[in-house]
């Protein structure tokens, strides 16, 4: 009986461990999803920045209209 009482706290032990490896999978992988997104976020802001300082020299450029 003792020996089914110790196999059954080592199950659960096994299980708990394997429960606490997954979280901590999980966790890893958001964290990482978070820097892409931030990254992403940069990339896209600097792209709208290029794009609209390139509209604006566009602009510049064009004749005024006489009012």
């Amino acid at each position: 009986m003792f020996k089914a009482i110790g196999t059954f706290f080592n199950a659960l032990v096994t299980l708990f461990t394997a429960i606490d490896r997954g979280a901590s999978a999980l966790d890893h992988c958001a964290k990482w999803a978070e820097r892409e997104a931030a990254d992403f976020e940069s990339r896209t802001q600097l792209e709208r920045s290029s794009r609209l300082e390139q509209l604006r020299a566009e602009l510049k450029s064009q004749p005024r209209l006489a009012s």
